[in-house]
Parts: C-alpha cells; structure tokens; sequence
C-alpha cells in the first residue's frame, strides 16, 4: 500500500510510521502518500486514537530541500509563475492542520530530529511526547525558505507571538526540555520509552472518548 509509510491497526489505535530510516526525510513520495492516507484511509479507520511516529532513532528530519527547491525552480518558468509552489505548499499545510479535523487524539510520539515539516507535523498533533535527547525546530530560514506547512500559524497559537517569531526567523534548534517550558510539548521521557508511552496515552484517552474531544484540549 506504501512506500515511505507504514499503517496498521491494533487495540483500536492506529499508528502511522514515517518509514525511511535512519532520519525518515519528508520527500515527495512522503508528501503524496500522506496526502493519500489523510483524504482516502484514516477517517475509514475504526480507532479511537492515533499515534505517529519515525522508525528508528528519529522522528524525522523534515522536507527535502533538494525536492523544495526543485519545485521552486521548476515554478519560476518563463512567465515567472509561482503558483506551483503556492499550490505545494498549501496542499501540504492543509493536510497537515486537517489531523486537527478529526475526531479523536491524535499524539506525536517524537524522537532524535524533529526538524522544519517534520516539526509542523508534529505540531498538528493533540498530544506531544519526546524523547530527553530529540531535537527540535524550524530551520527554513536558514535556507532562505519559511515553515510553509503550518509552522507559522500554529506555533504562534501555541507560544507568545515574540518567541514564536524567534523561533521562525532564527531557526535555531531547541531541546525538548525548552518546548516543554514553552508549552509546545506535553511530556519527555527516555527515547527507548517514547512509544510506549504513547500508546499508553493513547489507550488512557481512548478509553475516554467522547466526540467533542477537540474541544476539551
């Protein structure tokens, strides 16, 4: 069914791996079988929770750059049309905040890097648990690039609108234990137990389950 991801069901919770080790890049197969599992296999799904998570030691290290800047470039034709990548972007901004549509918890479980897309993915999330030594932030800048897939409406609804535009325009990388600080994160523990952990939030939460669970965050 996929390539760069794995889905399967147990106990009523689905998880969904991002699945290209050792750093499970975001590139554009990634971004179409996203798009493909969001819009065509989740909302079919009978569970009561979701967790996703990277296989292996990292959660993931975001978009491609060579992919972004391809698309980038491939949109600056002879009419200098940038509607291709606004097209991109969008898509993908969109079906990231749509996790926020569905109705039950959805939790990250996060780590080593959680780096640009791989970080607004994350923070599409419900429920955000790391591992002591994951490392996260938006670097896009330092590409010249900014967070296209939420970064830059999701976080200042997360965090004070200075430090969020700190975060954005520095692109700095921050610790888990800084995010928790911030109120980004909800929980840090030992990277071997990040996913158990999930899975017992996950079973917590699923136990109580009501449809207005959005609501309650």
């Amino acid at each position: 069914m996929f390539k760069v991801l794995n889905w399967h069901i147990k106990d009523h919770i689905g998880y969904l791996e991002i699945n290209n080790p050792p750093s499970n890049p975001m590139d554009s197969e990634f971004f179409e079988e996203f798009y493909w599992w969001r819009t065509e296999v989740v909302d079919k799904a009978d569970i009561r929770a979701l967790i996703i998570h990277g296989k292996g030691r990292h959660f993931s290290s975001g978009a491609v750059l060579d992919d972004l800047l391809g698309i980038i470039a491939r949109s600056h034709g002879q009419n200098g049309d940038i509607e291709k990548i606004s097209n991109f972007l969008n898509k993908n901004s969109k079906i990231f905040y749509s996790l926020k549509d569905l109705k039950i918890p959805v939790i990250a479980a996060v780590r080593g890097v959680c780096l640009g897309s791989a970080f607004e993915l994350a923070l599409c999330a419900d429920y955000i648990i790391c591992g002591e030594k994951a490392v996260l932030g938006l670097p896009e800048t330092t590409f010249e690039l900014i967070p296209g897939c939420t970064g830059t409406y999701v976080l200042p609804n997360l965090v004070k609108k200075s430090l969020a535009i700190e975060l954005i325009l520095s692109g700095k990388t921050f610790s888990p234990y800084d995010a928790k600080k911030w109120g980004i994160i909800h929980k840090i523990t030992s990277s071997k137990k990040v996913l158990n952990m999930a899975e017992e939030i996950a079973k917590k939460l699923s136990e109580n389950f009501i449809q207005d669970f959005k609501h309650l965050r």
